[in-house]
């Protein structure tokens, strides 16, 4: 039986999702890059950008589906990966050029071969959330062999 990923391993499937070309072109960060499991941070700039300077809600959600790979990552084995398959979010307000967007996810439930995933992204000022909710909303994951 496969183990559950951890220490090394775990931290490289982290980095290695965060280097994919979209969240690296939209400038995603780990919010502790000694934690990479504590959720991700954009500002908003760049590709990330509409026509109206708010973050476009296509990023939002690469950047929800990033944060909730992340949350299911330490339930995986070094013979899984998880793939998204239904990600649906509600967009609350927008958030402006300059603002940063921080995403965090949690797991609700894993099974052998599906996982559910609550998400939510905030604003942050200074390094920590406001508390205002840019977005929240569900992913469900895929378990598939590696």
């Amino acid at each position: 039986m496969a183990t559950l990923l951890a220490g090394d391993a775990l931290l490289a499937r982290a980095e290695a999702a965060l280097a994919v070309a979209l969240p690296d072109a939209l400038g995603v960060e780990f919010v502790d890059p000694s934690d990479p499991l504590a959720g991700v941070v954009l500002e908003v700039a760049g590709i990330g950008v509409t026509p109206a300077a708010t973050l476009h809600g296509s990023a939002l959600a690469a950047v929800c589906e990033l944060a909730g790979y992340l949350a299911v990552l330490p339930t995986l084995t070094s013979a899984e990966h998880a793939v998204t398959h239904q990600l649906s979010l509600q967009y609350l307000r927008g958030a402006g050029v300059g603002q940063r967007v921080r995403v965090d996810a949690e797991l609700a439930r894993r099974t052998r071969s599906v996982a559910f995933v609550g998400v939510t992204a905030r604003l942050e000022q200074d390094g920590e959330q406001d508390g205002t909710v840019v977005a929240q909303g569900q992913i469900t994951k895929s378990i598939v062999a590696f």
